[in-house]
């Protein structure tokens, strides 16, 4: 993964990544504060950064957050990358990649920002994962009413049972008289 990250090259502000939105929250602005001037060249070796998250204990990646949303409030947007990654991690203190991806659209919808194309790969990956996340719920969802009609159904055929062993007692009882 270090070397899709080392070798990436900044897409033209021009293109603009095929965005899906797949449940985005409707009314929220979706424009960011960005400094040109502030987030200089974001060619940055971003696999390296990545990686060094990996290895981070909980505390370091709490201060890695309130360090990369102080940057993205002033318009970083190398800061803004790095706190997508953060919203990546399988470990992090503040893993969502719902926030992820939603950082990533704003950011793909600037004109004046060139991302590198990693973070378009990111995005499809994140929007596949959430895609599967929604799946594996709807099939959890199905599989649990699944078991409950089987319960309501085995319930249904003991009482069944119940039923007919009372009709076989009591026509033994009735044919013995």
């Amino acid at each position: 993964m270090a070397s899709l990250f080392s070798g990436c090259q900044a897409l033209s502000p021009q293109i603009n990544a095929p965005v899906e939105d797949l449940g985005a929250e409707s009314g929220k602005s979706t424009e960011l504060k960005v400094d040109k001037h502030r987030s200089g060249d974001i060619r940055k070796d971003f696999g390296q950064y990545y990686l060094w998250l990996k290895e981070q204990p909980i505390p370091v990646l709490e201060q890695e957050v309130v360090k990369r949303r102080q940057g993205k409030q002033h318009g970083d947007v190398t800061d803004m990358l790095k706190l997508v990654l953060l919203y990546s991690l399988p470990n992090s203190p503040v893993k969502n990649p719902h926030q992820a991806r939603t950082e990533l659209r704003r950011l793909f919808n600037q004109q004046k920002v060139a991302i590198p194309g990693i973070f378009y790969a990111l995005f499809d990956q994140l929007t596949e994962n959430i895609r599967w996340q929604r799946q594996l719920v709807d099939t959890s969802e199905s599989l649990d009413q699944i078991l409950l009609e089987k319960q309501s159904l085995e319930q249904q055929l003991q009482q069944l049972k119940l039923i007919e062993q009372n009709i076989l007692k009591r026509e033994v009882n009735n044919n013995g008289n």
